[in-house]
């Protein structure tokens, strides 16, 4: 039985989900590098640092930690996600890869620096995973996280929405916006309100925008949407043809934008830096 108090999440990390991210985990991070780059340059990692990666997926981003000399420690709650971590990772000896709940683990004070790449959204109670979490900061040690800002502002991930609205069912209710999710940290105040609670101050708030390269072909990207977008969990609830028809529908409305240059779509998160108050 699992200790998570994430118990959705964890269900979902570790379901078809968490699989569909791993499948498209290559492109995604090849489109999301700019924001990435930012926020690795903004931590920068040195020899005798000590850093926990929260939500560190399939590693990527700890092992980039690690080729400072820093010693860094991912978690996440996917399994199979920390089982390619610690395959890609073999042989590296300052970087160790743990299946936890980091909204319960028992971390020890001992960390100067925490850091997650677009894993903190995912809380059933982020009040207290933030206070948690604080718990292994060394006093005056920071916090460096990517958080996406509104879903509009992500016509990435959002772009099929105006053309799947047909397959909605009528009676939809919206989903909370605050509710674990990708983009339940957009609203500034909200998480500078989780972040004052969990006893973090000096909050700031870096604002990225820029248009992702999503490639010369509708290939991979209609992969993305299959896998983890919007669209994939919309075909859950459609009978086979008329999940048919969707998914034709955002094949289309792709195809129609692109150019002979490839296809640039809108993307805006923030970049969230804090300190643990002594």
């Amino acid at each position: 039985m699992s200790n998570s108090t994430n118990i959705e999440q964890e269900e979902l990390w570790n379901g078809s989900f968490g699989k569909g991210f791993i499948r498209c985990e290559d492109y995604l991070h090849r489109i999301i590098e700019p924001f990435t780059r930012v926020a690795i340059d903004t931590v920068n990692a040195q020899p005798g640092d000590h850093i926990l990666d929260v939500g560190c997926g399939c590693g990527s981003t700890s092992i980039s930690f690690s080729q400072s000399g820093a010693k860094v420690r991912g978690v996440d709650i996917a399994e199979r996600m920390i089982s390619q971590a610690k395959e890609i990772s073999e042989g590296i000896s300052n970087v160790s890869f743990h299946t936890v709940d980091a909204a319960i683990e028992n971390f020890k004070a001992e960390y100067n620096h925490i850091f997650s790449h677009f894993g903190v959204m995912f809380f059933s109670d982020p009040y207290a995973a933030f206070s948690n979490i604080r718990s292994g900061l060394i006093d005056k040690g920071k916090i460096t996280f990517l958080c996406w800002q509104g879903l509009l502002d992500n016509e990435w991930i959002n772009s099929p929405s105006e053309v799947l609205q047909p397959f909605f069912p009528e009676d939809m209710i919206p989903p909370d916006p605050k509710s674990p999710g990708g983009f339940s940290f957009a609203d500034n105040e909200y998480v500078i309100d989780i972040l004052r609670s969990a006893n973090f101050s000096n909050i700031e708030f870096q604002s990225l925008n820029t248009k992702f390269d999503m490639g010369k072909t509708t290939e991979e990207l209609m992969s993305l949407h299959l896998d983890i977008g919007p669209l994939s969990v919309l075909l859950e609830s459609l009978s086979k043809e008329r999940g048919r028809e969707a998914i034709e529908a955002v094949e289309k409305s792709l195809e129609r934008r692109m150019k002979k240059t490839g296809l640039q779509l809108s993307a805006a998160a923030w970049l969230v830096t804090a300190e643990a108050k002594g």
